[in-house]
């Protein structure tokens, strides 16, 4: 199997281009349940004790049409579940070919494929979707403007952000993890990303 490398600009640029080719590019948090269902038409299947059973929260059909979430999680687990979807979406994305190419019809099959993958190649695959969600998920402007705002908020308290760099950074990611609708680790692998410059204006 050979994964094309995929830079974290290229990633973020494909996320970023695959929320405003939608109809919902306009929508905050991201509308991410209609971007997969209205907007590339795919099912979204809860299937009960899927989680404990073969110990993933989701995967995508071969067929690239439908994607089968763990029902605990669609139902109990939400910001969990928005990020299930955007992963499972930039498999779809991303991996078209490579799906394609697998051959498996049921759930056994698609385990079975999957640990057959060398662990190299897995592990772009995964890398590559996570990156695509946690992008789609917290578009550059909005995080960018809404970042600004937090330390606003933080300065405006009477506390300098250069003094406390760990402890503000902690409170962002709280903060705007409630704002994106993500949990605060996303909001945290954007921030402190090599790639991007948010640490340094804590600074």
């Amino acid at each position: 199997m050979d994964v094309p490398f995929l830079s974290y600009d290229e990633l973020k640029a494909i996320a970023a281009r695959t929320l405003s080719d939608s109809s919902y590019a306009d929508r905050f948090p991201v509308a991410i349940e209609m971007i997969v269902e209205r907007g590339f038409g795919m099912d979204v299947v809860p299937i009960r004790g899927l989680q404990n059973a073969f110990n993933i929260d989701a995967f995508i059909s071969r067929d690239l049409t439908t994607i089968s979430v763990d029902e605990f999680v669609l139902e109990n687990r939400f910001n969990r579940y928005r990020f299930t979807l955007a992963h499972e979406l930039g498999h779809r994305v991303l991996h078209r070919d490579i799906l394609g190419a697998m051959e498996f019809d049921s759930i056994d099959d698609w385990k079975s494929q999957i640990t057959q993958i060398p662990e190299r190649e897995y592990g772009f695959l995964e890398y590559q979707a996570n990156t695509f969600a946690n992008c789609l998920l917290v578009p550059a402007d909005e995080l960018d403007l809404r970042f600004d705002g937090v330390v606003n908020q933080i300065k405006a308290a009477g506390l300098n952000p250069s003094d406390y760099p760990d402890e503000c950074l902690d409170s962002i990611c709280t903060a705007l993890g409630k704002q994106f609708e993500v949990s605060r680790n996303v909001i945290q692998n954007r921030l402190t990303n090599k790639y991007e410059d948010f640490e340094s204006r804590l600074q």
